[in-house]
């Protein structure tokens, strides 16, 4: 291979490097990521006295951001305006005619927040239903939820314990007669650890199973009656 096919592969390597950072979006498994629920401000450490922080924003991975952020009280972006995608914070000292620092990459992805639902099933306390669940998941890259069933008494939650499914059934042994809300807790599972939990209530009757019958045999109605003849 001559110089100048080696310098033309060279080239053409560099420039699909480029093209490929210039793409290169958000995932919730980006290296170096900073994860934040739907709702949630950014929220910078306070700059060195004397210095202000200068933010910029790119959908993108860039070298040359150009959306301007301005930060509420010199350090915060609002959750309105949190968006999923790169930001880039320079320092510039407060004194006219001050140099911008190197630039640092802030990797942001912001989750949708997770919509769970049950339907409470009533059952006997001898003979318990499962109590079944949906999600409704808007992020499609994460496919893995973490799930924890509650009993909620006097606004305490208690963890039910093994409950970390979906789905759950009560046994006979922890159910008492009467009311007993179950929250469902679900949130996404992202390497390792949960994020942005959501939950739902529902009150569920559970029934005592009726007493044993004690009629006196001759007493129920159709009975035959002794008679003489």
């Amino acid at each position: 291979m001559n110089t100048i096919t080696k310098t033309l592969l060279a080239v053409a390597f560099l420039f699909i490097c480029s093209i490929y950072r210039g793409s290169a979006q958000v995932t919730p498994t980006t290296t170096g990521v900073n994860l934040f629920c739907q709702g949630s401000d950014l929220t910078l450490p306070a700059p060195a006295a004397g210095e202000d922080w200068i933010l910029r924003y790119s959908a993108t991975q860039t070298t040359t951001p150009s959306t301007g952020i301005t930060l509420t009280n010199g350090n915060k972006v609002p959750a309105a305006d949190l968006n999923t995608g790169y930001y880039y914070l320079t320092s510039k000292k407060t004194e006219a005619g001050s140099c911008e620092s190197e630039m640092q990459e802030i990797p942001v992805y912001v989750l949708k927040p997770l919509i769970p639902a049950f339907t409470p099933a009533g059952f006997c306390i001898e003979t318990p239903l499962e109590q079944t669940a949906t999600v409704d998941n808007p992020e499609t890259s994460i496919t893995t939820l973490a799930y924890q069933w509650y009993k909620v008494s006097g606004g305490t939650e208690t963890a039910i314990a093994g409950a970390t499914s979906q789905n759950y059934t009560p046994t006979t042994a922890s159910s008492t007669v009467g009311t007993t809300t179950y929250r469902l807790k679900v949130g996404y599972l992202i390497g390792g650890n949960k994020y942005c939990p959501q939950t739902i209530d529902h009150d569920v009757t559970i029934t005592a199973k009726p007493g044993k019958p004690t009629i006196t045999v001759g007493t129920a109605n159709g009975t035959a009656a002794a008679v003489t003849f």
